[in-house]
């Protein structure tokens, strides 16, 4: 399980990092274009993005300012917005490559956005959190088309097949 939840924390860091070189082909007024998609915009759901994975990452770390809303799009320029996304990939990564194999077995505890005390399998919870990512990365990469921007392949297997990742893995 560790060595999938690596590959899924390397596998987020390059499918952002393309998806990130498409958007910076548009102008401000596009990213932040309204838009009939969860969030409203490509910006809106990117910063949605980030808010969540901090949320998750403090979650699973115990680690973190507080995260009090992931509607809000505080980062208002693409610049700010992937520094903070990088910060996210980074302790995403740290985490992932630090878990002990036995926790993965384990649960997590944590208090909902709405104040619901929950717990669930933490391995259930780090695959929710980067099949969230996945989610949203698909509908940016589909608002990018529209507006006529063809954003790299962010497909699992092409990162498999261009890095060798999962191969490489160990532990």
């Amino acid at each position: 399980m560790k060595r999938l939840f690596v590959n899924r924390a390397l596998y987020s860091r390059w499918a952002n990092a393309r998806l990130y070189a498409a958007m910076a082909a548009l102008s401000p007024e596009t990213l932040a274009a309204p838009s009939a998609v969860n969030f409203g915009s490509i910006l809106a759901i990117a910063n949605h993005l980030v808010l969540v994975d901090r949320l998750w990452l403090n979650r699973f770390t115990g680690q973190g300012a507080p995260v009090t809303t992931v509607d809000a799009a505080p980062y208002t320029d693409l610049a700010a917005l992937g520094a903070a996304r990088e910060v996210e990939e980074r302790r995403a990564l740290a985490f992932c490559r630090a878990l002990d194999p036995a926790r993965c077995g384990g649960t997590l505890d944590y208090v909902t956005t709405d104040g619901t005390p929950t717990t669930l399998p933490l391995a259930l919870c780090l695959d929710h959190f980067f099949n969230h990512q996945t989610l949203h990365r698909g509908q940016i990469s589909g608002l990018l088309g529209a507006y006529g921007i063809k954003a790299a392949d962010i497909d699992l297997l092409g990162f498999e097949r261009e890095t060798a990742a999962f191969a490489g893995l160990s532990g």
